[in-house]
């Protein structure tokens, strides 16, 4: 095997600034979930930048297609000589011993952008990722606690890079002035159980039905299996009030949220990462009503970009609504603010760090 790490070390060093960024791109499929969109939007953001020698290798046909995905990871590893990557826990597990030899061994840079909050347990958790990690050039966690707990365990190379998104941003002058009833929430995530679809749907239903009149309506938005499609049907079918209107290309969110009175986002995970509808919303100018997951704090500000009800309490999203709709003009003033903490999950803020991370400015 010596022979082949020490030819693959050359012809890796023969285009020294060569890029390979190894995530989920979903094949010729669309993917609308986090972990797509984040890769996806690395990979274009760097191309607008200028760095035209980047390669795709495309975690996708690890299961569909290995032949594929083994083809374009060899050729990654004939050419490329820096790496970000971009993995799922799965992806983790399969790939962190093979990226962590060819930083130590083949000389290539590892830059791995962490999805998700589970790093830190996972570390602690498997001693030998520990030495993974370790092993890369940096790691770049969305989360400033995050990074701080891997630094705790020993990561002394994992720093806090913000998520970001190519969005829109909304100017204060487009927000919208006036609201009533009835007041437009929604949800923009994976439709599902776990992500608190059904809390939303519930406390719209006993606000109405306290108010006796419609004063609340629910707009549910994002990907859906479709067995829990049926579910969901049958519930909308009890609530008139609420209405499922599919999926929006990522690169629409801010229009398709820009009027709403605020976003909903009573998730069920408490160790949610950094979601990307946050930054939808907050792009939008609109206020968030959330569940205080783990990070949530680092996004939000409680009365300042949306109103937070704590995590064993899930009863409360119903009085966070309440409360919205009957101080609108402490809602407004949270619109403007939320474009401002927008500003820090710009593309082109991210994407600056990234480079100079990286050295290839």
């Amino acid at each position: 095997m010596r022979w082949v790490r020490n030819w693959l070390y050359k012809k890796g060093n023969a285009k020294a600034m060569r890029i390979g960024i190894i995530g989920h791109f979903g094949g010729n499929e669309k993917f609308n979930d986090g972990q797509t969109v984040k890769t996806i939007a690395i990979y274009d953001a760097l191309k607008r930048y200028g760095l035209e020698d980047v390669d795709r290798i495309d975690t996708y046909y690890i299961k569909k297609n290995p032949f594929i995905f083994v083809s374009q990871f060899l050729n990654g590893g004939l050419r490329d000589k820096k790496y970000i990557v971009l993995l799922s826990s799965n992806g983790r597990k399969v790939l962190f011993p093979v990226l962590s030899f060819m930083s130590r061994y083949m000389n290539k840079d590892v830059y791995h952008y962490g999805i998700g909050g589970r790093l830190a347990r996972e570390v602690e958790e498997k001693p030998k990722w520990k030495k993974y990690v370790s092993s890369f050039k940096g790691n770049w966690m969305e989360s400033i606690e995050l990074a701080d707990q891997l630094q705790k365990l020993g990561v002394k190379n994992a720093i806090y890079l913000p998520n970001f998104k190519k969005l829109r941003l909304m100017k204060e002058t487009e927000l919208r002035k006036e609201y009533d009833e009835p007041y437009k929430f929604c949800t923009f995530s994976r439709v599902m159980k776990e992500k608190g679809i059904e809390d939303a749907i519930d406390a719209v239903r006993e606000i109405n039905d306290e108010y006796q009149r419609e004063v609340v309506s629910l707009d549910i938005y994002g990907p859906a299996e479709e067995a829990y499609m049926v579910h969901l049907n049958e519930l909308l079918s009890q609530n008139a009030t609420c209405r499922y209107c599919g999926v929006i290309p990522a690169n629409e969110s801010v229009e398709a949220l820009k009027d709403y009175y605020a976003l909903l986002f009573p998730t069920h995970w408490k160790h949610e990462g950094i979601p990307g509808t946050i930054i939808d919303a907050l792009s939008a100018g609109v206020p968030v009503i959330a569940r205080r997951w783990q990070y949530c704090d680092e996004m939000l500000k409680d009365g300042y970009t949306g109103l937070i009800y704590d995590f064993e309490q899930p009863e409360q999203l119903k009085t966070k609504i309440i409360y919205a709709i009957n101080h609108k003009s402490d809602m407004m003033v949270m619109k403007r603010n939320c474009l401002k903490k927008a500003e820090s999950y710009s593309e082109e803020h991210v994407i600056k760090q990234i480079i100079k991370e990286m050295g290839v400015e």
